[in-house]
Parts: structure tokens; C-alpha cells; sequence
């Protein structure tokens, strides 16, 4: 045998002290608060008790909630098709961004972009993902950041396509139950050019008393470019009138205007961008011009993309429950235990393998005293 190697019994109590080192470690886990948890947990109760208020709103107007398309009776799932429907839309999409998990989620981006108390973030939002609006406003109201959201009011498939219960009725109803004082402060009709093309004379009147009866400015600029324009006007006099400047841009679902296109929708990754990398856009919507100034942006679109990201859905598919998940719970090992493992199993094999070579050479004639032949 080589005088460099070990014996087997040497080597075999090294794999046996390193296997129940390791089981030493793996018992250390212990379950713990992530980070934010509170605001984390406040943005969820804030969503939870805006899905009830708005459900119970539909009912109030004698809107029936459709148990099937909303099997959650979260009351932010509208019909397939009415007058204001803009464009195609999946179910189980809206759904799913109806999970008040997706509150805390985005409360961790904005809090990962640098979000804090008293921050202005300028919002683009449609009525086609009412969930992820709701989790926006949630998020801010628990970080105590002041959104500045611009809305397309109309709504593809399954979103807010009630004519009752628009996406700007949805924002009332919420705040006249106080769980915040956030409203759009102007509203496109949305839809082809962001100016309802596609709807019928009838859909698109239904979108402009929308957004009369809550007093939003109606924005219907001949072209995207002057939208776009017009959009982040909006944004610089609201930050100038405030004093303050804006802190982030969260774009939720496919609007024109603020992405400036749906291949945009695309190209922009989901979640958290802290520098949006400079492409060939086919268009700059809202998203690039604040991406341009160097500032985070949070694109909030591929529903499914994102559950996965955040851990809201499970790798079966299945929905975790509200408050459940890596949002909230992160598992830790103790590092006392580790670090001392690892000294011991280190040390271990320094003095095993020292002690096994050394009684080895000793075991052996010096190479001086061999006999000449």
C-alpha cells in the first residue's frame, strides 16, 4: 500500500463522524420570520378585507358573483364577455393573481427597490388584473409609500369587466370602507391605442362615465407616443406638487401606454428590475422613460411566472395557503451548531490522517538503512 493513503478504517470513521455531523446540522433547522413579515402580513389582511369589501359591493348592486369563474367569491372576477371587455383573457390567470399572498409579494419588491415610508411610486394599472392592483395598493399602504396610480379602466376577459363594478368602482368602494385614500388620479379607456378601439360606441361611453362619475382626468391622446408623454407629465407634476421625487414604477398587466407595447410585455422581465438593460424596445412606454432615469421598476403581468417566483404556487401546481409559503417563513440553520461541525470534521481529518501516515512511516525501515545490494 501507497505510503500516501490513509487506512480504510480511517477513512470509514471520517465518512461516519462526517455523516452524523451532517445530521447534527440538518436537525439545527428551525423555521423563522422572513423579512418585512409584518408588513408582509399586513399586506395580505389589507387585500383579504379589499376582496371581501368589493364583493360585498357587487352584491349591494345586485351583481351576481359567478361561483364558477370565482369559485373564492373573492368578487374581482367578471364576466368573459360585456361591453367593455377589451381583449382575450385567461380565468385561472386572474384567479390566481387574486391570491393575497401576491400583497406580500409585492411588498417585497417594492421594499427590495428601496421603497420606504413616505415614498412616492408612480403606478400604470389596467382593470384587467384587479388582483395585482389590490396587492399594490396593499403593499404601499403597509410600507406607508403613496402610490401614484393612471389607469386603463377597460379590461380583457375575466378582469374588471362589470360595467357596474369597473376597476375605478372597485377603487370607491375601498375607500369609502378606509382601508386607504389611493384612487386613480387620471384613467385611459384602454383597450386598441388606449383609447377603447375595438369596443362599440356603447362600451366605450360606458368607460368615459366611469371615469367622470369618479372624477379621474380622461386621458385620449391621438397616439401612444403622446400618451406616454402625457402619462409621465402626470407623474413629474405630481412629484414636483409633493416635493418628493419617485421612487419606483410598477406596472401592472399589458396597458399600451405604460409598457408602450404588448412584445414589451415580453421583453421586460417579471417581478423586480433594478436596471432595466437597454434593448431594441419597439416602443418606450412609461416603463422605459423611468427605466431610463436609472430608477427600479416592477412589472407585474406573467401571472403564472410570478406565483413561481414567489413560491405561491407549489411545484405540484397547487396554491399555498394565504400567509403560508417562503414569503413569510424562511428556514435557518444554526450556525453555532454548523460552523462547530465543520471545525470538528476538518479537525478530525487533520489528526486521523496525521496520526494514520505517521504510524505508517514508522513502520517502515529508513530508506538509509537498507542494505546495499
Amino acid at each position: 500500500m501507497s505510503l500516501a493513503k490513509a487506512s480504510t478504517a480511517a477513512l470509514v470513521g471520517l465518512a461516519a463522524v462526517a455523516v452524523v455531523g451532517y445530521a447534527v446540522a440538518e436537525l439545527s433547522v428551525r423555521p423563522v420570520h422572513a423579512e418585512a413579515y409584518r408588513k408582509k402580513i399586513e399586506a395580505l389582511h389589507l387585500m383579504q378585507r379589499a376582496e371581501k369589501v368589493i364583493a360585498d359591493a357587487k352584491r349591494d348592486r345586485g351583481i351576481t358573483i359567478d361561483a364558477r369563474n370565482d369559485p373564492d367569491q373573492r368578487g374581482i372576477i367578471g364576466p368573459q364577455f360585456t361591453l367593455i371587455t377589451t381583449d382575450r383573457g385567461s380565468q385561472a390567470a386572474k384567479a390566481l393573481a387574486a391570491h393575497p399572498n401576491f400583497a406580500a409579494a409585492v411588498t417585497q419588491m417594492l421594499l427590495e427597490a428601496g421603497v420606504r415610508d413616505s415614498d412616492l411610486v408612480a403606478v400604470g394599472m389596467t382593470g384587467s388584473l384587479p388582483g395585482f392592483n389590490l396587492a399594490v395598493y396593499s403593499a404601499c399602504r403597509a410600507i406607508g409609500a403613496e402610490p401614484v396610480p393612471i389607469a386603463s379602466v377597460g379590461a380583457s376577459m375575466f378582469g374588471a369587466t362589470d360595467p357596474g363594478m369597473t376597476w375605478l368602482d372597485m377603487e370607491d368602494a375601498c375607500i369609502a370602507k378606509g382601508l386607504w385614500s389611493f384612487r386613480s388620479i387620471a384613467a385611459s379607456l384602454g383597450g386598441g391605442g388606449d383609447v377603447g378601439r375595438g369596443l362599440s360606441p356603447a362600451g366605450r361611453q360606458m368607460l368615459a362615465d366611469a371615469i367622470e362619475r369618479h372624477r379621474a382626468v380622461l386621458l385620449d391622446q391621438a397616439t401612444v407616443f403622446e400618451a406616454v408623454k402625457a402619462r409621465v407629465a402626470i407623474y413629474d407634476s405630481v412629484a414636483a406638487a409633493r416635493h418628493r421625487p419617485i421612487a419606483a414604477y410598477v406596472n401592472v398587466g399589458g396597458g399600451i401606454a405604460s409598457l408602450g407595447g404588448s412584445q414589451n410585455g415580453h421583453l421586460i422581465p417579471p417581478g423586480l428590475t433594478h436596471r432595466l438593460k437597454r434593448k431594441s424596445y419597439p416602443n418606450h412606454g412609461v416603463i422605459n422613460v423611468f427605466a431610463d432615469r436609472r430608477l427600479p421598476v416592477v412589472h407585474l403581468l406573467h401571472v403564472e411566472k410570478l406565483a413561481r417566483l414567489y413560491s405561491i404556487t407549489e411545484e405540484s401546481g397547487e396554491t399555498v395557503k394565504p400567509g403560508l409559503g417562503l414569503l413569510f417563513i424562511r428556514y435557518r440553520y444554526n450556525l453555532w451548531i454548523v460552523s462547530s461541525v465543520a471545525a470538528l470534521v476538518l479537525a478530525l481529518n487533520v489528526v486521523i490522517l496525521r496520526l494514520d501516515l505517521r504510524h505508517k512511516l514508522l513502520g517502515q525501515p529508513h530508506p538509509e538503512r537498507n542494505p546495499v545490494a
